[in-house]
């Protein structure tokens, strides 16, 4: 049966492969990818439909391209995501030029002011002291006014360093880049912080204290709000696997299921109490040390592997879509259902497994980006090859 609406999500990772797994599984509708090319997961896929545009992240060419999808789809609602912080903060820059072109664009996402606040680690911290979500200590580094050979640390190495603003940081390049870096002395400090200087970066670092830990202890938690600001759905993943390869580290490649009422409930209290709307996901992690969990950060959009989400009975997408098109009344819930969800194939999850020591019942297991119900040659050989990298880095960098 023809739908009146339709998803739409900017970029073709394996984000918006979730996405379209969610659309399908619940309405079989196809979900469409607009990017910069055709890239796997979102190629060969009957889930997919894809647009391609140069220059997306010009203003000018976004709106071309919504323009133009418009023009295609005329009376269908149109449901728009982002699948990385930097398309987000492009949805949202451009909301009000995007909403101009047709009344059929919907927008559930938070505001560009909160979204800017959220992704500024100082900022996020200062809301986690007020609502009381415990978060690692930190100092803030400024490019622009700090001397590394000068700067005090108040807590002792190995420390953590990452940007305060991922947005800003994802538009320099240089050799040996990495999302945040375990520093072990003050001379490695030095050596990376003026390699990303030299790159021309000129914003603002956090130095955190370091959170003994391993892939045991790492959790993501995501939740949606919706429109009036209540938080209806919490699901919680633990880690099994992560992307090892330096580029990526945070990224994750196997989850399981994990279930807490109490970090929950506080999840849930932060978000409404900041008058929060959306899609979110929180990066937590156990401090064995001091028995407690710490949230690490926030992303204002659901998360690469937000396809757990989908394998815990949570559809994400069934709930934006009985938000803003059917304006159904929801119950909220925390999600409990066993679930395993892997990129890689099992043998290599259990590979990894064994050798970290880690002793999980896999229990339903899936993968993240070969759906049952859309299966080919070409999208098995686009897996084999991508398994083969994945594997490959996961056990040269561990």
């Amino acid at each position: 049966m023809e739908k009146e609406f339709v998803g739409v999500i900017l970029g073709g990772d394996v984000n918006s492969y979730a996405v379209a797994r969610a659309f399908y599984e619940e309405y079989k509708i196809k979900t469409i990818v607009i990017g910069t090319k055709p890239i796997y997961p979102t190629t060969y896929s009957k889930l997919i439909e894809g647009y391609y545009y140069e220059g997306l992240l010009e203003s000018k060419v976004l709106i071309k391209a919504l323009t133009d999808l418009n023009n295609k789809y005329p009376n269908k609602k149109k449901i728009l995501l982002g699948n990385t912080d930097y398309y987000v903060r492009h949805i949202l820059v451009n909301r009000k030029e995007i909403e101009n072109i047709s009344n059929t664009y919907i927008i559930p996402m938070t505001s560009l002011e909160q979204f800017d606040k959220l992704v500024n680690k100082k900022e996020f911290y200062e809301l986690c002291d007020k609502y009381g979500l415990e978060h690692p200590k930190g100092v803030i580094f400024d490019f622009q006014k700090d001397d590394i050979n000068t700067f005090e640390i108040p807590f002792n190495f190995p420390i953590f360093i990452k940007p305060s603003d991922s947005v800003v940081y994802s538009k320099y390049n240089f050799n040996g880049k990495q999302k945040g870096y375990k520093i072990e002395t003050l001379e490695n400090l030095k050596e990376v912080i003026n390699n990303i200087k030299n790159s021309g970066f000129n914003d603002l670092f956090l130095f955190q204290e370091y959170i003994e830990g391993d892939d045991n202890s790492m959790y993501v938690f995501t939740c949606y709000t919706n429109k009036e600001h209540q938080v209806k759905a919490v699901t919680a993943g633990k880690i099994l696997m992560h992307d090892r390869t330096p580029e990526l580290i945070g990224n994750y490649n196997a989850i399981t299921n994990a279930y807490n009422e109490e970090l929950s409930l506080k999840l849930k209290n932060f978000l409404e109490n900041i008058n929060f709307t959306g899609i979110c996901h929180f990066d937590v992690q156990y401090d064995v040390k001091n028995d407690r969990y710490v949230v690490f950060e926030i992303n204002i959009r659901q998360g690469r592997s937000n396809y757990y989400t989908l394998a815990s009975k949570t559809n994400l997408m069934k709930l934006i879509v009985d938000d803003y098109i059917y304006n159904k009344e929801q119950t909220f819930f925390i999600a409990n259902t066993p679930f395993t969800a892997s990129i890689p194939p099992k043998w290599a999850l259990k590979r990894s497994l064994k050798k970290n020591n880690q002793k999980i019942e896999i229990k339903n297991f899936s993968r993240f980006t070969l759906a049952p119900y859309d299966r080919n040659l070409k999208r098995y050989y686009y897996q084999y090859s991508w398994d083969k990298k994945i594997i490959r880095d996961y056990f040269k960098y561990n």
